[in-house]
């Protein structure tokens, strides 16, 4: 048995044969309704639970953002690029060229060296294979002023959560934090001023999701790796194109896969992740809240 399979603790019968599994001989599956036990022979591949075809949020329309950045400290490093997809064709890219309004002179530098990806607080996270070519599709990508950039993305966020819609955000609390800082630095209105209610709400990350949902899987939770195991694609790991694409179809597989987690409503899968995330993070002290933690942009 590989170090990722589980055993059962009890004595079960098999899914597979119906004939009796004394406990610890058998191996865990994941079934419709939790988990299965299976002989070792009759054990199918490791994977999800079987995605089903009930109703629920990931049926709406998804809005999906992820982006590529300085650093891993939202106050002082910058957005380099940042790409939007949706569930409904939508995407949208932007590079940001900041050498038309440098703030830290060694900004260019931290362009010229940053991997797309790289740039996460969460320990689970820094393991994900970074692109090594990140930083040269920056640089050879056509650039766009970053105040103008920027207005143009909150623009077609500020429009997707004002309709009640979820918008997906792997690892939020850098994502939005970095967007927030971004959009002061350049004297632009944050999202929070934009929408009607104050609040950057729907949000669904599905990191969050991931965690809650399977708890106890063994093996790390990068994108790469949650995406592997959704079955999702993921061409060009760190590259926000590609990463948000990821994100948005693991938000729906992982809804697929767990109706109790795809019936909930928008609002309450937003207040049900605060939740989630306060106790996964429990033993950090340091995390930063969920969705995230307005922060004032910072220059050294």
């Amino acid at each position: 048995m590989s170090p990722d399979e589980r055993a059962n603790a009890y004595d079960a019968t098999c899914a597979r044969c119906g004939q009796p599994v004394p406990a610890g001989a058998g191996l865990l599956r994941h079934g419709h309704r939790g988990w299965d036990v299976y002989h070792r022979e009759h054990a199918p591949a490791p994977g999800p639970p079987p995605p089903g075809d009930h109703p629920g949020w990931h049926r709406r329309r998804l809005l999906s953002l992820d982006i590529g950045s300085t650093g891993n400290d939202p106050a002082r490093d910058r957005i380099t690029a940042v790409a939007v997809r949706g569930s409904d064709g939508t995407a949208r890219e932007w590079v940001l060229d900041l050498r038309s309004n440098i703030l830290d002179p060694e900004v260019g530098s931290k362009i010229r060296d940053s991997n797309i990806g790289s740039n996460v607080r969460d320990p689970d996270l820094r393991s994900a294979p970074q692109d090594p070519d990140a930083g040269s599709k920056i640089q050879h990508a056509s650039p766009t002023p970053p105040a103008q950039a920027l207005e143009e993305l909150a623009a077609l966020l500020t429009d997707h959560l004002a309709h009640h819609e979820l918008l997906v955000v792997w690892y939020a609390p850098h994502v939005l934090a970095t967007l927030h800082a971004e959009l002061l630095r350049h004297g632009l209105a944050p999202l929070a001023d934009r929408l009607p209610d104050g609040v950057v709400a729907p949000v669904c990350d599905p990191l969050v999701l991931d965690r809650h949902a399977d708890r106890y899987r063994p093996g790390g939770r990068s994108l790469p790796a949650v995406a592997e195991w959704y079955g999702v694609p993921l061409e060009r790991p760190g590259d926000p194109a590609s990463d948000a694409g990821a994100a948005l179809l693991v938000a729906g597989a992982i809804a697929a896969s767990y109706p109790a987690v795809a019936r909930l409503s928008r609002p309450m899968l937003h207040a049900e992740q605060v939740i989630w995330y306060a106790e996964q993070t429990e033993r950090h002290p340091d995390a930063p809240a969920w969705p995230f933690d307005p922060v004032e942009p910072v220059t050294d």
